[in-house]
């Protein structure tokens, strides 16, 4: 039997981590956690705050808290989440035929990820939710949003704004052409493996299965995706003598921080429903990021140009260190605020 630990709701997000052994050192908190300490602590804010104000039992906020501890275990130190291999390396620079190969295998992704979204849009349980997954597929699609990356839109359509023309300009820089892009006979096996683990999880129609998949992949997104592609880039750049346009990478490097928070605000929104089954939505994020993410990187490790002899990792991540079994659990009915 899991030990059982004692954390009152007063605890910080980081406290919480530390006292059930999910992070070994307050001053060392590891790069993948980081952004996911900080946004779980305003989620817990208002968790307190619904306690304090008899809007939620003591209990349920407990309960809250084991399922952030669960999240952190089990998304948030997934491999490929915890251990990029694969991305570490692309950051410390590459050539134009590798950086080609990246953009070429995630537009693939990028552009069937749409579909994916319409079957959400069209599985809406609710009519909020209908009107909140359609303004994601048209602002993909080239309407902006008046503030910000979520609310409304500002209802003007222009062939500047929709996403793919951007990753159209990032291309140009690497002699990319439009044929060269998006088509699903273009992916390579983990590409294609990718594909389907979004038709089959964020996009399915089993709503707690759908939210665990939109949960894995914004905050994978978040964590560990544009950052360090953007500093690959970025020192591509420096000596290339035809330099790639990174608006693509930065923009949604921007946005897919605050789809995590917004993940972490809708993750409440839904625990708080009775229909929310936490084990369906873990089985959700671990299928898309086993069966979905991490296979394209061991696809795109396996098929990229040039590694030999460029210091490329033998494995696409680092086995999982983390051993959820081990994890104390909370004492959930003796605990007080």
């Amino acid at each position: 039997m899991q030990d059982r630990v004692e954390i009152p709701l007063s605890a910080s997000a980081l406290d919480l981590y530390l006292k059930c052994r999910v992070i070994a050192d307050a001053n060392t908190i590891p790069e993948h956690l980081s952004l996911f300490v900080k946004q779980s602590e305003q989620v817990l804010d208002q968790v307190r705050t619904m306690v304090a104000n008899r809007e939620l039992p003591t209990e349920r906020g407990t309960e809250f808290q084991q399922l952030l501890i669960d999240i952190c275990v089990r998304v948030m130190c997934h491999p490929i989440v915890a251990s990029n291999n694969y991305l570490k390396r692309f950051a410390q620079g590459v050539t134009k035929e590798q950086a080609a190969h990246e953009l070429k295998q995630f537009s693939v992704f990028a552009l069937q990820f749409d579909i994916a979204q319409a079957k959400l849009v069209a599985n809406a349980p609710t009519e909020d939710a209908y009107h909140e997954r359609l303004n994601v597929l048209l602002n993909e699609k080239g309407i902006p949003y008046r503030d910000g990356f979520e609310g409304e839109l500002t209802g003007k359509w222009s062939p500047d704004t929709v996403h793919f023309t951007w990753l159209l300009k990032t291309a140009e820089g690497l002699d990319l052409n439009f044929e060269d892009l998006g088509k699903i006979w273009i992916g390579l096996s983990g590409t294609k493996a990718f594909v389907s683990a979004t038709f089959e999880n964020y996009a399915s129609v089993d709503q707690n299965t759908a939210l665990g998949a939109s949960f894995g992949i914004e905050n994978w997104a978040a964590n560990y995706l544009w950052t360090p592609w953007i500093a690959g880039m970025k020192k591509y750049n420096e000596t290339a003598d035809k330099k790639v346009h990174l608006g693509y990478l930065t923009y949604h490097e921007s946005e897919e921080k605050h789809h995590s928070q917004a993940t972490l605000d809708e993750l409440l929104e839904n625990f708080l429903e009775p229909w929310f089954d936490a084990e369906k939505f873990f089985q959700g994020a671990e299928n898309v990021l086993s069966d979905g993410v991490q296979k394209y990187y061991e696809s795109q490790l396996e098929t990229i140009p040039g590694k030999e002899g460029g210091n490329w990792p033998t494995s696409a991540t680092d086995p999982r260190t983390l051993d959820p079994a081990a994890v104390p659990r909370l004492a959930i009915s003796t605990l007080a605020t």
